[in-house]
């Protein structure tokens, strides 16, 4: 007579207390961390526009991030600090609980490996949990706005409640399951690429299920997924009502598929280096070993062949596998990974799985040799699994200098030059994305500058823009119309809006060069002169621009150094020296070449021009070939 199959991790006696204190810890030591290192500031990057989307409940970028959108609003009604913080809270408070999700199911895989005692399984499950949470990858996505750490919380939802299922298999309760896809579901509505990686590490469970129980508890995953998505529902409902960012108004079957299916994305930026399949790979390991270390890596490794050796284990193996390959491999394929910000953020699932494996390898040794006969721990077994945790809170060391942002005020003091101080009733035309957002966050937060329009130039080609823009401002309709038909900026346009109205430029490469001779510096942007700019007024404009950088490097102090705010600050020098290069104000090109230099003195192309400059005569320089791609290269 056959023995019947037995659950892998038997329920047994457990006190809940004890479990109960070490689930606050696993959240709530990184909670801790991440509340005492957030933005009261809106940081670079998407910071602007979550922050402008949760106070408002706008339509975000495609997909529209719905669910983000409703959980900042939930936080910005919290009355702690300034608005960006609290929206930053929701994300730590997400970084948190997908920790404490994490810890649950290395918890559940120590125990499926053969560990039996919480004095054993607890601490290297809390090390394992805390190395993850406190590495720069996941610490990064929880201290501002952004969408990420409320996607790993809902992933991780998903894989420890399919590790459970499988942990207690075979089992006529297959509600793991159904959650597990409500939690993918919510995901989709909220960064759906992510949350579709994790389904190929469910199927095995699906499969297993479906051959135990039939078809109806598919119907019921199913089902809760569908519940899930309904949350992309907020977007017609919500762009119906004309919100300040609407991106895509999606209020019409057409518009609601361009924005959920993010197709813009397909078509590039044209500013994307091309980088070799085998070096995403590479960079996709070096990042890796840069957040978690090389040594855990190789952990990883040896613990995924434990489990895959270890009878039952196996299953919970191959979710971990599949999570961590999947993951890591569709970002390395989807995009260039160099230089790219929003990697961390898409990585922070293989992070988890990568932690979780190193862990495995740590319950294999406990489960051989940490225990006697009877199940009591060895004191040397007692002491390696506290070690593994102080190893992992040691992690918190290496992280919080580079992803503390408690002190971040740049995109602050970037404001009061481009925004605050704008003239009375001013239009500008901004080029970076990034602008567009600040200035869609300041309004959101502080209600100021209601007179000033902004011409978002990388969203005019989302559905909806232009007519909304056009029926707000109907003086900026011939602008937009020039700018559809020709695809830039045309010049009579620009002298004719200016010559009613104060009109500001954010230089880019993609303004035409034959614009600069309408064009002279003003503040951090670049005025139009409805009759053209000359020499003089170049020369001029010299000394009033080198106050107001040097004003704004005071404010910014050592926040000069931050990396990303490093970018902002080099784009616009090199963007000054190309400028006045191709005026023949040649020692003001100097000037901001210096500065460009001081930031990064290894560039090419900042040396080339700087040769250029140093030739012998006077006058204008043809800059093309010293034209980089957006943020240079």
């Amino acid at each position: 007579m056959m023995r019947p199959e037995m659950a892998l991790v038997p329920r047994g006696e457990r006190d809940p207390n004890v479990r109960l204190v070490a689930l606050a810890l696993a959240s709530g030591v990184p909670l801790a961390a991440f509340l005492a290192t957030a933005s009261v500031h809106d940081y670079w990057l998407d910071g602007g526009e979550f922050t402008a989307q949760a106070i408002d409940l706008d339509i975000a970028h495609p997909p529209g991030h719905p669910l983000a959108g409703l959980v900042g609003k939930l936080f910005t009604l919290i009355p702690i600090g300034p608005l960006p913080l609290r929206v930053a809270l929701g994300q730590a408070v997400c970084a948190a609980a997908a920790a404490g999700f994490l810890f649950r199911a290395i918890e559940t895989t120590l125990r499926a490996l053969g560990v039996e005692r919480d004095r054993l399984v607890i601490p290297v499950a809390l090390g394992g949990t805390w190395l993850v949470a406190t590495s720069y990858g996941w610490w990064f996505q929880a201290v501002r706005p952004e969408v990420y750490a409320l996607e790993a919380l809902l992933v991780c939802i998903a894989i420890e409640r399919v590790i459970a299922l499988e942990a207690a298999w075979p089992t006529l309760d297959v509600r793991p399951l159904y959650t597990a896809f409500l939690a993918l579901g919510l995901g989709l509505a909220n960064h759906h690429f992510i949350a579709f990686l994790v389904f190929p590490a469910l199927a095995p469970t699906l499969a297993r299920v479906y051959r135990a129980r039939g078809a109806r508890p598919l119907f019921g995953s199913a089902l809760a997924l569908v519940i899930g998505l309904s949350a992309y529902v907020y977007l017609p409902v919500r762009a119906g009502t004309e919100p300040p960012m609407n991106l895509g108004d999606p209020t019409n079957a057409a518009n609601f598929f361009w924005v959920v299916s993010a197709r813009v994305y397909a078509q590039g930026s044209g500013f994307d280096a091309p980088q070799p399949m085998s070096e995403r790979f590479a960079d996709v390991l070096v990042i890796l070993v840069e957040n978690l270390h090389g040594v855990v890596l190789v952990m990883a490794l040896v613990g995924l062949y434990a489990l895959l050796r270890t009878a039952g284990a196996r299953r919970i193996g191959v979710v971990w596998l599949l999570v961590l390959v999947v993951n890591l491999a569709a970002r390395a394929w989807l995009k260039s990974v160099r230089n790219n910000p929003d990697v961390l953020g898409y990585m922070m699932p293989g992070f988890a799985a990568a932690g979780a494996l190193a862990t495995a390898l740590i319950g294999a040794v406990l489960a051989r040799v940490g225990q006697r006969a009877d199940g009591t721990p060895r004191f040397t077994a007692t002491l390696l699994a506290l070690v593994v945790a102080a190893l992992g809170l040691a992690q918190m060391k290496s992280s919080v200098e580079r992803a503390s942002l408690a002190r971040f005020h740049a995109t602050d003091d970037f404001d009061e030059e481009r925004i605050r101080r704008l003239p009375p009733d001013a239009v500008v035309v901004v080029h970076d994305p990034q602008s567009a957002f600040r200035h869609w966050a300041v309004e959101a937060i502080e209600n100021v500058r209601p007179d000033v329009t902004v011409v978002p130039m990388p969203f005019l080609g989302y559905p909806g823009v232009v007519d909304a823009l056009a029926e707000r401002d109907p003086d900026v309709a011939e602008l937009l119309r020039g700018q559809l038909l020709e695809g830039e900026l045309r010049q009579p346009d620009l002298q004719s809006l200016a010559a009613r109205r104060p009109l500001l430029v954010e230089m880019d490469v993609r303004v035409p060069r034959a614009l600069y001779e309408t064009l002279v510096p003003s503040g951090l942007y670049y005025e139009v002169v409805d009759a053209g700019a000359t020499d003089t007024d170049v020369r001029e404009s010299d000394a009033p621009h080198r106050a107001v950088l040097a004003r704004l490097y005071a404010h910014l102090g050592d926040d000069a150094r931050e990396a990303e705010t490093k970018n902002r600050l080099l784009w616009m020098h090199y963007l000054d020296a190309l400028y006045y290069a191709s005026a023949g104000a040649r020692e003001a090109a100097r000037h901001s070449l210096r500065q460009a230099l001081a930031i990064q003195p290894e560039s090419r192309e900042l040396r080339a021009l700087e040769g250029a400059l140093e030739d012998e005569g006077e006058g204008p320089i043809d800059v093309t070939p010293f034209v980089v791609g957006e943020h240079g290269s």
